[in-house]
């Protein structure tokens, strides 16, 4: 299998980026890399910055099986933590890797300023996780006994007796439901403008599960951690018999500073030239216009049959080229991770 490097985050060699009694240049950071023996993992350096990486055959972790690809995901991890005790880092996406350290040191180069600036904003900060379940059986006693709109309903269906329908067991259980989504809203709201107020920023994460109310990264200072605790302690006091709160951090900016290194091969770019029929050296004119032709032809309602494949084929060279004229073989950019609620 060939070989490449992995990347797992960019930190400035700077003095000041360092944290205290840590001054020494960054070069060897131990046996704590990717793989199925632990390796090497070092600094590729390009003028004040540095990427951390190790040497890793080349992998793409699209078609890993998932017990490989989660043991990677811990080990990536692990090693961005670990450097995070002596260093500001940023971190790049999990399974960035590129070809050779020349690839490194080209990527370190074009987007020279963007990372500089980014660990400019990242120095001195952390990324604290905050997850909040609730205890579902609890809230659902609290909601019958204070609902007056389910208290009443449930003596309608006691009068009733036997001869309550489905119709007025279904109603009690939307009730019940609005009920809970007003207090989870309700809950949630309350716990965002309480911990923002200590945080320069936060983004929103995916609720896993009907017992989970709350899933946010919050951006703090590192001098603002205890305090930012004891509001957490506070919550979890005032909503003890309710709610559960668990903090995870202090972790690098992965919800709000990931790197992103694209890499576009050759092969790929001729593909992408041979599907839209280009030759030669191409512009953004011409694959506008190669796109376009094909794009009519092929498209799906003139080609009802085999149109939606092709259409699809051309749309991917298209991107390809796209990105290929407008960046080259190398892209280098900054995402904030953006959860959908």
């Amino acid at each position: 299998m060939k070989n490449g490097i992995y990347i797992y985050g960019v930190i400035s060699r700077e003095a000041g980026s360092r944290s205290a009694g840590k001054t020494s240049d960054p070069q060897d950071f131990g046996k704590i890399g990717i793989g199925n023996k632990a390796v090497k993992v070092f600094a590729v350096n390009f003028k004040d910055l540095a990427a951390v990486v190790s040497k890793s055959p080349f992998i793409v972790y699209d078609s890993l099986a998932k017990e490989k690809t989660i043991k990677d995901l811990v080990s990536h991890q692990f090693v961005i933590e670990k450097v995070m005790e002596s260093f500001t880092i940023m971190p790049v996406k999990f399974g960035t890797m590129a070809a050779a350290e020349d690839e490194v040191i080209e990527f370190l180069r074009k987007g020279y300023f963007m990372l500089k600036n980014g660990l400019r904003q990242t120095q001195g900060k952390i990324e604290l996780d905050v997850v909040t379940n609730w205890e579902l059986s609890k809230i659902l006693t609290a909601i019958y006994h204070r609902s007056h709109r389910i208290k009443n309903k449930q003596k309608e269906i006691a009068a009733k007796g036997a001869g309550a329908t489905t119709e007025d067991k279904i109603a009690l259980g939307r009730l019940v439901e609005q009920e809970l989504e007003t207090r989870k809203t309700r809950m949630n709201h309350l716990i965002l403008e309480t911990l923002k107020r200590k945080a320069i920023d936060v983004c929103l994460h995916d609720l896993a599960g009907d017992d989970m109310i709350f899933n946010a990264a919050f951006f703090i200072k590192k001098q603002d951690k205890d305090f930012f605790y004891k509001i957490i302690d506070k919550l979890d006091h005032r909503f003890q018999d309710s709610l559960n709160f668990r903090v995870v951090g202090p972790l690098p900016p992965y919800s709000f500073s990931t790197i992103l290194f694209n890499r576009i091969t050759k092969l790929e770019v001729e593909k992408a030239k041979k599907t839209l029929g280009l030759n030669g050296e191409i512009t953004d004119k011409t694959v506008n216009y190669a796109y376009r032709q094909l794009a009519l032809k092929c498209h799906p309602d003139k080609n009802a049959d085999t149109g939606q494949l092709k259409f699809e084929v051309i749309n991917s060279a298209y991107r390809v080229l796209k990105d290929f004229t407008e960046n080259g073989f190398f892209n280098v950019d900054i995402y904030r991770w953006e959860g959908q609620r």
